[in-house]
């Protein structure tokens, strides 16, 4: 499940949640009297962009997460073990 949240739901929900804590700041600069114009409400939101650029991030971690690499399928791998005191890695059978 923790994989499932920083593969795909954390690089999907980044943008949303950026500016959720932008518009949360620029909130609270215009109440304390900054100048400036901060968003009225979440239908002033770029959604397209928001979603077009979680998407994106989303689309990408995949990508580099779980692209070529390792062994071909069909590979018998012998687990780590202890051999003499020392923990010999996992490896594939020759």
């Amino acid at each position: 499940m923790l994989r499932l949240f920083l593969t795909v739901l954390l690089p999907l929900l980044a943008p949303f949640l950026i500016y959720a804590v932008w518009v949360w700041l620029a909130r609270r600069q215009v109440a304390a009297g900054a100048r400036g114009r901060a968003p009225e409400s979440w239908r002033e939101a770029p959604w397209v962009w928001l979603l077009a650029t979680g998407l994106a991030c989303g689309l990408a971690a995949l990508l580099l997460l779980g692209g070529p690499g390792g062994h071909p399928a069909g590979t018998k791998l012998v687990p780590p073990a202890l051999v003499d005191g020392e923990i010999v890695p996992a490896h594939p059978v020759e």
